[in-house]
């Protein structure tokens, strides 16, 4: 029997929180005298990811409504739809 490793679902959410998590750690690290530390914590660092991420999507939902298509006051008729004849 093959062993087969249960692959979780990551929302898209995640993984921006994730990418945004390595870009900050990658940013975060001090250096003393040849050795590397994080100066903020990383639970910190891993609380801000996510709420930058869930930011990030609410600024996008908005943007992405605003270039869509949009109304612009025609008010569509019974006989525009030509069901009437």
């Amino acid at each position: 029997m093959s062993s087969i490793k249960a692959v979780t679902a990551r929302s898209p959410s995640d993984e921006l929180a994730a990418a945004i998590y390595v870009e900050l750690v990658g940013r975060a690290f001090l250096r003393v005298e040849n050795a590397a530390t994080i100066k903020p914590e990383p639970k910190v660092l891993v609380a801000l990811s996510f709420e930058l991420a869930a930011e990030f999507e609410k600024v996008e939902k908005v943007h992405r409504a605003a270039a869509g298509p949009q109304n612009v006051g025609y008010d569509v008729k019974l006989m525009d739809l030509g069901t009437l004849k």
